[in-house]
């Protein structure tokens, strides 16, 4: 792994993967990781964060939920995969456009397969991987504590979606910490919701 380059914001993606409205009643507590993807996405537009991502085949499976498709880059919509990492060509040739940038940050489902296979590739590639355990999961809860240790081991960091955007943030006086502070507080209620549904010990 890269250990250069601290965390910045203008060396920092978004990936989101696979948030496909079929698993809504398959994944534990999609509902909030959809509610602390929808914060993350409006965070990272305020902020300029790149934002990439992918459907699972979505010709069987469906697309994008739409709250969360219309809030994505209309030039940069979810890219169709078969394979479990996210790392498809196209995706790839993305990441490389958006060269220096080494910090990825990771949201979706599902942990222990694609978020999982996702971050190997990426830290195998000398990436940062940060994974938002308040906007990740599975079908199975106990998976994402095996997925977890699984991407530590491995390099990666495990954060929650607040921590990482006060992290790129860096200080209150940024130009747009005022439109983030407001989707804090907007999303202080999800947040902990998602907190205590996803990440209580």
């Amino acid at each position: 792994m890269n250990q250069q380059q601290p965390l910045k914001l203008i060396n920092a993606i978004i990936l989101l993967c696979d948030m496909q409205e079929r698993f809504r009643t398959k994944i534990f507590h999609f509902e909030h990781v959809e509610k602390m993807a929808e914060k993350m996405l409006k965070a990272s537009d305020k902020l300029g964060l790149p934002i990439l991502s992918t459907e699972q085949n979505p010709k069987a499976l469906g697309g994008t939920v739409q709250g969360l498709n219309e809030l994505l880059p209309p030039e940069r919509k979810p890219l169709p995969k078969s394979q479990f990492s996210m790392l498809v060509p196209e995706l790839r040739a993305d990441i490389a456009s958006l060269e220096p940038r080494k910090h990825v940050a990771i949201l979706g489902i599902e942990a222990h397969i694609c978020v999982l296979q996702t971050s190997l590739d990426l830290l195998r590639q000398g990436f940062h991987v940060h994974v938002l355990a308040d906007a990740v999961s599975s079908c199975n809860p106990e998976e994402r504590a095996f997925a977890f240790q699984s991407i530590r081991e491995a390099g990666g960091t495990i954060t929650t979606t607040e921590s990482f955007l006060y992290r790129v943030l860096a200080d209150a006086n940024h130009p747009q910490a005022k439109d983030i502070f407001a989707i804090v507080k907007e999303y202080s209620t999800a947040t902990r919701d998602a907190l205590g549904a996803l990440c209580a010990t």
